[in-house]
């Protein structure tokens, strides 16, 4: 009975590590993408922008190299993984379809708004198509000796 026990609590304790990791990637990529796209609008400056683009393209690959056996092995590093795949797609999207609008007429709060809503269904269609073929469940993998 104690064996039982210790096993779900250690399973609960690697469930909660897994979702507060997820949320920390999420938010924080998330959050950079959303600077990044208010700091092209508010045209604060091509260094800024540039820098803030570096920086969510270094810590992605820092993320992806630290925690691969997370995002290949684990369901919620396949989601996590899938998600941010999709928001990198989206803010390609989203990119594109600021700069051919702009070719025809200025971008106002309006439409700034409008593209920030759209970068955000942008990423939920791709996620929604990704998904069923990124994630696969729980992987386990085999201990060589």
């Amino acid at each position: 009975m104690g064996r039982i026990r210790n096993r779900h609590l250690q399973e609960d304790t690697e469930n909660k590590k897994d979702l507060k990791l997820q949320k920390n990637i999420f938010l924080g990529t998330f959050t950079l993408m959303i600077i990044f796209l208010v700091s092209l609008y508010l045209q604060i400056g091509l260094i800024f922008s540039g820098i803030v683009a570096a920086i969510l393209l270094i810590s992605t690959g820092i993320l992806y190299i630290k925690y691969k056996d997370f995002y290949t092995l684990r369901d919620r590093g396949q989601r996590t993984w899938c998600v941010t795949v999709a928001m990198y797609a989206s803010l390609i999207l989203t990119l594109g379809c600021v700069y051919y609008f702009t070719q025809d007429a200025p971008l106002t709060d309006d439409y700034a708004l409008v593209f920030l809503f759209g970068f955000m269904f942008f990423t939920y269609m791709v996620y929604r198509t990704l998904s069923p073929t990124m994630v696969v469940g729980n992987k386990r993998r085999r201990i060589k000796n």
